[in-house]
């Protein structure tokens, strides 16, 4: 027998899709500018496979008052799920000229929950916003940068799903985002008695700032300063002046991560959509981004040309700017920017999303957008863009570089040897979503993924997506494999639309039994 590879998935973290257990314990762990947080009720929501319905009833003297001023907090009631009631939560309309609609429209909304009754939370926040995505189809952008900012350290909040029904009319699918205020500087920065403020409207930082959390020092001083350095004419010294005032590293993260996912309404080029953190004890600002909802649409977006944000701009045309900000674009390219990570927690929002829509589209569209994107940077930084899967007379075998995933429940993952041929072997106890899995490029094109499998006592159900089968990350299958079945071949196809990075997966679905993959027959055909 080959060495023997064994997980069990921890208790607490048996409900969490896997990606998004990793992108939550990535961004919460995340140190440097922000505080260290411990993982908390809020995680467990944003990780849950489950879209929850939330249900708001605003009756009365609110709704009047909402209709006469929707920017204003009135009163109403939510239920989620039919379980938890929170009485007494702060409702008001938002979004912005392209996002707004009416009341009687799709409304997008932002709920406080402890606005008229002290100590509320929903879930460990108390305060969330209801963004009704016209803008984003794939209702998947606001997710995947919100992760991949928070992975980098940037605190972006964090985003999901969830089912929205307003006075009785069912408004559907909705995003659902952590809102900013006093608890969410808690717990991203490690002095939470800073200053909170929303950037404004295509406004930079020279502007007059809303205050969203605790009191601000006459005259907006620390933002004043920072305007003051950005304009010193000696690119040295406003280099060195710029870098008393910011977190430098984390600023020049935030820049390069806007550019990066091509966020045009960002505070980089429309000075917009953004947060300000001012830390009063470390005498340092913060950026952070927010309404990505317009994500990766030009793959050639600008990353080392101008910006339009003036502090941002007038760093990078200082030499040492210059040149530390080409080298954090380089760590992010590498540690964080991955389109196969990426790739497979987009895969995972769309299985989520399932019940409420196929969007199976829209993430391969997704993932093609950001593989493009990597490729772009990749050639401005000089390095080599990955080669796609080499085929030898139309096959490509696929016998190396599997990795276990637990989605749910509880496996025995190995790695073992059978009369002498290699297996990936899998075993459930109780109601589990387990596999194998292994990323490859593909160029565009229609492939057969082909593998021998072996089950023992494996349940499957009506759906044919259950027991034990071959896939991509992203699909269903149209067959399974369940009982107690010998060496049986197994064929999936797949249609790739551009150089895309595919998730292979060898999988089980079951509450009990076994099964086994022929690691010498698992590989891809070209039709």
């Amino acid at each position: 027998m080959l060495n023997v590879m064994t997980t069990t998935r921890p208790n607490k973290m048996r409900t969490l899709c896997a990606a998004t257990a990793t992108a939550f314990l990535l961004s919460t762990f995340a140190a440097g500018a922000i505080g260290i947080a411990k993982p908390d009720e809020s995680d467990i929501f944003f990780a849950a496979r489950h879209v929850p319905k939330i249900v708001i009833e605003i009756t009365g003297k609110d709704l009047n008052d909402l209709r006469a001023n929707n920017r204003a907090y009135v009163r109403c009631t939510v239920r989620e799920d039919d379980k938890r009631v929170y009485d007494f939560v702060g409702v008001h309309l938002k979004g912005a000229a392209g996002s707004f609609r009416g009341l009687d429209d799709r409304p997008a909304l932002s709920l406080n929950f402890d606005k008229f009754r002290k100590n509320q939370v929903f879930h460990g926040m108390d305060k969330i916003h209801l963004n009704n995505s016209v803008q984003d189809g794939t209702y998947l952008n606001e997710a995947i940068c919100r992760s991949i900012f928070n992975d980098a350290g940037i605190a972006a909040g964090r985003g999901s799903h969830a089912i929205v029904i307003l006075n009785g009319r069912n408004l559907g699918l909705y995003t659902l985002t952590e809102g900013f205020d006093h608890t969410f500087v808690k717990r991203h920065y490690k002095n939470p008695d800073g200053i909170l403020y929303d950037g404004g409207f295509c406004q930079d930082l020279d502007g007059q700032k809303k205050v969203i959390s605790n009191t601000p020092h006459l005259g907006q001083p620390e933002l004043k300063a920072l305007w003051q350095a950005a304009h010193e004419p000696d690119v040295k010294k406003r280099f060195e002046k710029i870098s008393t005032l910011v977190d430098i590293d984390h600023f020049l993260k935030f820049i390069a991560l806007e550019l990066m996912t091509a966020h045009w309404d960002g505070y980089c080029q429309n000075r917009n959509n953004y947060r300000i953190y001012t830390d009063t004890v470390a005498k340092k600002t913060y950026l952070m981004p927010s309404g990505m909802d317009q994500m990766f649409g030009d793959p050639n977006f600008n990353l080392f040309g101008g910006v339009g944000g003036t502090v941002a701009n007038q760093l990078l045309n200082t030499p040492e700017g210059k040149t530390r900000y080409r080298q954090v674009v380089g760590s992010l390219y590498t540690n964080v920017f991955r389109p196969e990570i990426l790739g497979e927690r987009i895969d995972e929002m769309a299985e989520k999303l399932a019940p409420h829509g196929d969007f199976r589209g829209h993430a391969a569209g997704l993932k093609q957008r950001i593989t493009a994107r990597a490729n772009v940077i990749a050639n401005q930084l000089g390095v080599p863009p990955p080669a796609a899967l080499k085929f030898d007379n139309n096959q490509a075998r696929v016998s190396n570089g599997w990795e276990p995933k637990i989605v749910s429940g509880t496996a025995t993952h190995a790695k073992r040897s059978i009369e002498g041929r290699g297996v990936l072997y899998v075993r459930v106890e109780g109601e589990a979503n387990v596999s194998w899995r292994k990323n490859v490029l593909l160029a565009p094109g229609n492939y057969f993924f082909e593998g021998r499998v072996r089950t023992a006592n494996v349940k499957g159900t009506d759906d044919l997506s259950t027991a034990a089968g071959l896939r991509i990350s992203g699909q269903k299958r149209a067959l399974k494999i369940d009982g107690s079945k010998d060496w049986q071949p197994f064929r999936y196809e797949i249609s790739v639309g551009g150089m895309q990075e595919v998730s292979l997966v060898c999988e089980l679905i079951s509450s009990t039994g076994e099964a086994w993959f022929d690691l010498e027959s698992l590989k891809l055909i070209r039709r």
